[in-house]
C-alpha cells in the first residue's frame, strides 16, 4: 500500500489525549484509578472532561476527526 493510499485509508485520525497528575505522595494505584475513571467517562459518552484539586487529577479530550499530525513519528513502534 502506498503512503497516499494509507493516508486515504487512515485519515482523518481519531485522537484521545489524556493527562494524569499526582503528587510525589501519590501511589501508582491512585494514578491508575484516575485512568479508569477517564475510561468510564469515555464509555459513558463524554468527549472531554477534567477533575482535579490543583495538584492531583486528570483531564482528557477526544477529537473524532483530526487531519494530523499523528502522535507517532514512525510506521510502527513498541516498547
Amino acid at each position: 500500500m502506498s503512503n497516499q493510499d494509507w493516508n486515504e485509508h487512515a485519515y482523518p485520525l481519531q485522537q484521545i489525549s489524556i493527562q494524569l497528575q499526582g503528587t510525589r505522595h501519590s501511589d501508582r494505584t491512585a494514578i491508575i484509578d484516575q485512568l479508569e475513571t477517564v475510561i468510564a467517562r469515555l464509555r459513558a459518552g463524554d468527549v472531554r472532561g477534567h477533575d482535579h484539586d490543583d495538584d492531583f487529577g486528570y483531564r482528557f479530550e477526544l477529537q473524532a476527526a483530526v487531519s494530523g499530525p499523528s502522535y507517532f513519528d514512525g510506521p510502527y513502534g513498541r516498547e
